[in-house]
Order: structure tokens, then C-alpha cells, then sequence
């Protein structure tokens, strides 16, 4: 099977329906949460401020709780990988306090209501138990993906990840730190970009969640675009190929990753 794209004029209007998308999930589902997997970084930040913008016209978005991919990790003092400083602005969690609660609080200010306020992140000194608490809320209601744009990395899932990783501690390639110092800028230097990460596996995406959105935009994605397009089953070296295996999958592209 290859995804079918829905392709709109640019990531503004890609953050408009996929934030409606959500909102009409959310309102049809049933039980006390709504698991919302997040990537960190630009790609979803359209989608983030979309929501907040539903939350400020008085959508009630107070049974949300973010289950973020990934997160970076550094060595403390004795060695062991920490999650770095949420005060860090490269840090996931850091990241969804800001640019996912962030919106989401304002709007909920205005509006009168309710805010969400569960964040959950990877542990690296157990990531297992990442798995294991999101299988025992039963599953993630909906998982927004982003794409590597050169190297196809899924949250922190490198290329040559095998197709039933479950959540673990990865060294991050060049091609994925490079990425992500067009993301931070104030990583100038590569040396500065962290070299490892603990981020949930390519099977805990496809086996954990209900439903899949799979956002591409920018013309620097095109060639990302292309590859999960054309894809028809996992491909271990573009990992983001994942989302063809996943349950209920979408993909969402503005015109420019479309090459349209």
C-alpha cells in the first residue's frame, strides 16, 4: 500500500487541518485522555499554534497529553545519559512546554477553559518503560510524524533502525545532527549539536498508535516527500517509511515538499 497525499497551498493551511483533524478525533473519542504523539522541531509548530487558535475560539482540548518521540541526552558527571536541561531551547520537553502547551494555554486563557498540562518523554535510563506506559494507557490516539529531510530520520530513529526497535538510547548520525542545527540556530557548530538521544522505535510508532499523520513541508523536504510517497512498506534506510505500516495513516504535504 502507498499513502495517498493530501497536498494543500503551504504549512499555514497544513497546521489548519491537521489541527482540525485532531480536534475532531479528540472530540469523538471516549475515556478520561487523548494521547497526542508530538514531534519536537518546525514541522509541527504550524499545527501547535493552529491548536491554540481552536483552544482560544473554545474548543476543549483539557484531555490532551503529549507523548513526545524524543529527546537529547548527555553524560552527567559520573557518565550516565541524563535528558538535557528543559531550560535548554533544543530540549524536547523544553520544546513542548513552549510550542505545544504554549499556544494551547493562551487559547484556553482567552477562552475561559481548561488546559492540558501532561507532558510525557522517554526516560533514557529505562526506556523501556516508555513502552510499557503507553501500551497500558492503551495506545496512542493519534501520532503526528516528521520526516528527516536528508536522511529519513523518524524522531531519533536513524537509518539502518530494524523494524521492530522498541523506545532506546541512539547515537544520532551526522546527517541528523545536521539537521537539526537548521532547527536550533544557535547551534553553529556541529560539535555543538548533542550526539545521542532516546526516542521511542520504529515499532512502538506502528504498533503503539491508532492512527498516523505523517507532515512534510518545504521545499528542502521535496526529496523526503518523494521517498515516503513512493514507499510501500518500511525501508530501513529512510525510516520515516514506517508510516506506510501504520494503522489508519495520512500523509499532509504543503505544495512546495509536493513539488506541486
Amino acid at each position: 500500500m502507498t499513502l495517498q497525499p493530501t497536498v494543500l497551498p503551504d504549512a499555514d493551511a497544513v497546521g489548519d487541518a491537521v489541527a482540525a483533524m485532531i480536534l475532531d478525533r479528540l472530540t469523538a473519542a471516549d475515556g478520561p485522555s487523548f494521547l497526542l504523539g508530538c514531534p519536537g522541531g518546525r514541522t509541527g509548530q504550524t499545527t501547535y499554534e493552529a491548536l491554540g487558535r481552536l483552544a482560544a475560539g473554545g474548543a476543549d482540548l483539557s484531555r490532551l497529553v503529549i507523548v513526545m518521540m524524543d529527546e537529547y541526552v548527555v553524560p552527567d558527571a559520573d557518565g550516565v545519559l541524563r535528558c538535557v536541561d528543559p531550560d535548554l531551547s533544543y530540549s524536547c520537553l523544553g520544546f513542548a512546554r513552549r510550542e505545544i502547551l504554549g499556544p494551547i494555554d493562551r487559547g484556553c486563557l482567552a477562552a475561559g477553559t481548561e488546559p492540558p498540562s501532561e507532558i510525557w518523554l522517554p526516560d533514557p535510563a529505562d526506556p523501556g518503560g516508555y513502552d510499557d506506559r503507553i501500551a497500558a494507557a492503551g495506545g496512542i490516539d493519534l501520532f503526528l510524524l516528521a520526516t528527516g529531510a536528508s536522511d529519513g530520520h523518524i524522531a531519533f530513529n536513524q537509518p539502518g533502525t530494524p523494524r521492530d526497535s522498541r523506545a532506546h538510547v541512539t547515537e544520532l548520525g551526522e546527517a541528523t545532527r545536521r539537521d537539526n542545527m537548521g532547527t536550533f540556530p544557535e547551534f553553529t557548530r556541529l560539535d555543538m549539536v548533542p550526539t545521542h538521544g532516546v526516542t521511542v522505535g520504529v515499532d512502538t510508532i506502528a504498533a503503539g498508535s491508532r492512527e498516523v499523520i505523517m507532515i512534510v513541508c518545504g521545499a528542502h523536504k521535496r526529496d523526503a516527500y518523494a521517498r515516503i510517497a513512493a514507499a510501500s512498506a518500511y525501508e530501513p534506510d529512510w525510516p520515516a517509511t514506517i508510516a506506510v505500516e501504520c494503522k489508519n495513516p495520512t500523509l499532509v504535504a504543503d505544495r512546495a515538499a509536493a513539488g506541486h
